[in-house]
């Protein structure tokens, strides 16, 4: 695969070129995970409107039948609801870790099994959430475990 960055020309944004003979899975995963990255979610707080990129989110958890999306040092409300969210971002680093949340495992530090079967995911920002059993295959999955027996 050859690779070309050209620095310093006149351009509004950056612009990949992909050229290729024919899109296979690793080329469309790629793709994928740079299309995702310049993606945003238009949110709500203190009654502004704020496009919210996704590589900043840490979680999406559904409250009361509300959408909230939780970043280093702020939350947001969000109109779309989770399963919606979790369709459009699981394609790059979100994965559903139970009924109401969904975590971008990019913000994870470390996981460590609870007694229970579950597991518990610690963020970088100090936050913990807890994968429920029924998602842990899928976490196991996205997060690279798949193959091990880790609780």
């Amino acid at each position: 695969m050859k690779i070309s960055v050209i620095e310093g020309c006149a351009v509004s944004e950056p612009e990949i070129l992909i050229k290729c003979k024919k899109l296979d899975s690793e080329l469309k995963a790629v793709v994928d995970k740079l299309e995702l990255k310049s993606h945003r979610l238009e949110c709500r707080r203190e009654g502004g409107k704020y496009m919210v990129s996704v590589k900043d989110v840490y979680y999406i958890e559904s409250v009361d039948e509300r959408t909230f999306v939780y970043c280093k040092d702020s939350v947001y409300e969000c109109e779309q609801r989770l399963y919606k969210l979790e369709s459009r971002l699981a394609r790059g680093d979100f994965v559903r870790i139970s009924k109401s949340c969904i975590l971008n495992i990019r913000k994870l530090e470390c996981v460590r099994p609870l007694l229970n079967g579950k597991m518990e995911a610690s963020l970088i920002n100090g936050e913990k959430q807890v994968i429920n059993r029924h998602y842990l295959k899928g976490f196991k999955e996205k997060f690279g475990l798949g193959g091990h027996n880790n609780g």
